[in-house]
């Protein structure tokens, strides 16, 4: 197992971090830290950082980019 770094945009709206983190325990991700932070007052930077096989990296990138408030998502291999 790998670790990444994903960073999100998630628009500030009820059960928007609660869709992230149900994403995040479905695809098994070994969670090691999940950061929020106010980017402005309509968004939210989401920082996790966890292990997870290096196949199911890009397939969790692609479903973060499909939940409807995430509006950018990117990754980084450590």
């Amino acid at each position: 197992m790998s670790r990444f770094h994903f960073h999100l945009d998630v628009e500030r709206e009820a059960g928007a971090l609660e869709r992230v983190l149900g994403l995040v325990r479905r695809r098994g991700l070994d969670l090691e830290r999940f950061d929020v932070s106010i980017a402005d007052p309509r968004t939210w930077r989401v920082a996790v950082l966890g292990r997870l096989p290096v196949a199911d990296a890009d397939l969790l990138l692609r479903q973060f980019t499909s939940l409807t408030n995430v509006r950018l998502a990117r990754l980084e291999e450590e």
